[in-house]
């Protein structure tokens, strides 16, 4: 992997994805753990497409990044549905959301880079 900006998303993906196995999964009742599961595999899936797409070029990368935005899309609306099974824990679903946020901006630059011209293959 280049140690450009691909690098500084892996840092915040996998910090999100820990945040996302040692918190927010907690606040989700063991009669709902199908929510859980989904929220873990898009984490997954999001932190496979990242790499995907790290590893290759062209046409291949930008599926890979398209498909990292759809995975953020379905856990930004499973953090929603947790949100409403636990309205307690709103604080630190919060901070999950920033971070997914943060995520999002990082992957929308590197696609608009990609559409640009400006990235390097």
């Amino acid at each position: 992997m280049r140690l450009n900006s691909e690098f500084k998303i892996y840092n915040k993906v996998a910090e999100f994805n820990r945040y996302v196995r040692n918190t927010i999964t907690n606040f989700i009742p063991s009669v709902h753990r199908d929510i859980r599961i989904h929220l873990l595999d898009e984490n997954y899936s999001l932190l496979h497409n990242l790499l995907s797409a790290s590893y290759n070029k062209g046409n291949i990368r930008i599926k890979y990044i398209s498909e990292m935005i759809v995975n953020i899309s379905m856990i930004d609306y499973l953090l929603g549905e947790v949100s409403e099974l636990s309205e307690n824990n709103s604080k630190k679903i919060l901070r999950a959301i920033r971070m997914l946020s943060e995520i999002k901006n990082m992957i929308y630059s590197w696609k608009n880079n990609i559409d640009n011209g400006k990235e390097e293959n």
